[in-house]
């Protein structure tokens, strides 16, 4: 038994779900828990349904959320091959990666467009040498726009959609016109409720209050813990890009159009923030999609000295639990 522990996704695969659900469980002390800001549309609807159920509720239902999304993306990954071998390391690290603060225990926007990106990101992924692919087209890009329409970041992936688009299918001027249709077209409805109600301009206004600022600033503190995990967080990266970087051309050529999408989403979903006048930390949660990912890889691909990975997988669960004191 304590041979078998001293494996990092042994230690991954029953050690972390037990400190992940720790950490959710001061959530129930927390109050208010739902993040209650003024935003997009379905953000508004979706804050007026959570602020009426007992809190109790509302941290089981963000927890089921953190569950399934975890799960949803590891079979995600192991179904379009975006590892070079199956793994549970994507939905642990992701769930991790959703706890490692304070600001992010709360139920933030993000919650609920994760749960929407995650379905489009399959979407994406399915469309590499599909012979029928108006379906998969319409409803990624569309489930892209619905994910702008909970958190309004989210709009620059539809960059992200349009750059798949073009690395996993030959240019197609009609494909092309059914993404861009996909994506407007609940924009499109939203903008005939606002006319029905003699919204239309001040509706838009206040969408647009909150974003595309002159000036940016950090709506949380960047304490010593704080840097230190995200000190960590760029070293991992670093480390996965390399070992990505050695054995890319290993992979097939859907293994590696899909890293490539990956690579962009963490690219795409980092400058999105910079849309928005205050920062918050839960921002950061959209980058938990592409970065469980990768940590995966590395972790996965880290052969010749195993111990360097596992003292980096504990040192960074060291690190999350420090932030929550």
């Amino acid at each position: 038994m304590i041979r078998f522990f001293k494996s990092t996704q042994a230690a991954t695969l029953f050690i972390i779900p037990v400190i992940v659900l720790i950490l959710w469980v001061q959530a129930f002390f927390r109050h208010p828990f739902v993040v209650n800001e003024t935003g997009m549309p379905l953000q508004n609807l979706l804050v007026s349904i959570l602020t009426a159920l007992p809190g109790f509720v509302q941290v089981l239902i963000a927890i089921m959320l953190v569950s399934w999304e975890a799960i949803y993306l590891n079979i995600i990954v192991n179904r379009h091959e975006v590892l070079y071998k199956s793994s549970y390391l994507p939905a642990l690290l992701y769930a991790l990666l959703l706890s490692f603060a304070l600001p992010l225990l709360q139920f933030h926007p993000l919650l609920f467009t994760n749960l929407v990106l995650l379905p489009a990101l399959n979407k994406t992924f399915s469309l590499f040498k599909n012979e029928s692919p108006v379906s998969p087209l319409f409803e990624s890009s569309f489930l892209f726009s619905m994910a702008s329409l909970i958190y309004f970041p989210a709009t620059t992936l539809f960059i992200l959609f349009l750059l798949s688009l073009a690395i996993l299918r030959p240019f197609n001027f009609r494909e092309w016109m059914i993404a861009f249709v996909g994506f407007f077209l609940p924009y499109f409805f939203l903008s005939i409720y606002l006319f029905w109600n003699d919204q239309l301009v001040s509706g838009w206004k206040s969408i647009l209050a909150n974003v595309i600022p002159m000036h940016w600033r950090l709506g949380f503190k960047m304490d010593t813990p704080l840097l230190s995990l995200l000190f960590l967080f760029l070293l991992l990266f670093l480390l996965s890009l390399n070992r990505l970087r050695k054995n890319f051309y290993k992979n097939v050529i859907r293994t590696r159009a899909n890293q490539r999408i990956v690579i962009l989403f963490l690219v795409i979903a980092t400058l999105s923030s910079m849309v928005l006048k205050i920062i918050p930390l839960y921002q950061s949660a959209m980058l938990a999609i592409p970065l469980a990912v990768l940590f995966s890889y590395y972790f996965l691909a880290e052969r010749k000295r195993p111990w360097v990975s596992e003292l980096i997988l504990w040192t960074m669960i060291g690190m999350i639990v420090w932030n929550h004191f």
